[in-house]
């Protein structure tokens, strides 16, 4: 897991995820009033929050020294699939 130790790289983090959270609902409505249907603009926005989470999951869950310190995203996923 990703762990941010600086003051700096934690307002970083927070202003990324604000633009990002405001830009892409906007981004969704612009293509509705084009012409596309309100459902697939809904059907996009969760599946994309669905694949952020996936590659936020694999890039976070990845980072460490070792996997006897920390263990990675799929070492967790998989104890927990065979429980």
């Amino acid at each position: 897991m990703y762990l941010v130790e600086s003051k700096g790289g934690a307002i970083v983090c927070m202003l990324l995820s604000l633009f990002f959270l405001g830009t892409w609902p906007a981004l969704l409505t612009l293509l509705e009033r084009r012409g596309r249907f309100p459902q697939h603009t809904y059907l996009d926005y969760t599946l994309t929050n669905l694949l952020a989470a996936v590659i936020i999951a694999f890039t976070f869950g990845e980072i460490g020294t070792s996997s006897l310190e920390k263990p990675n995203f799929l070492s967790q996923l998989a104890q927990f699939l065979l429980v």
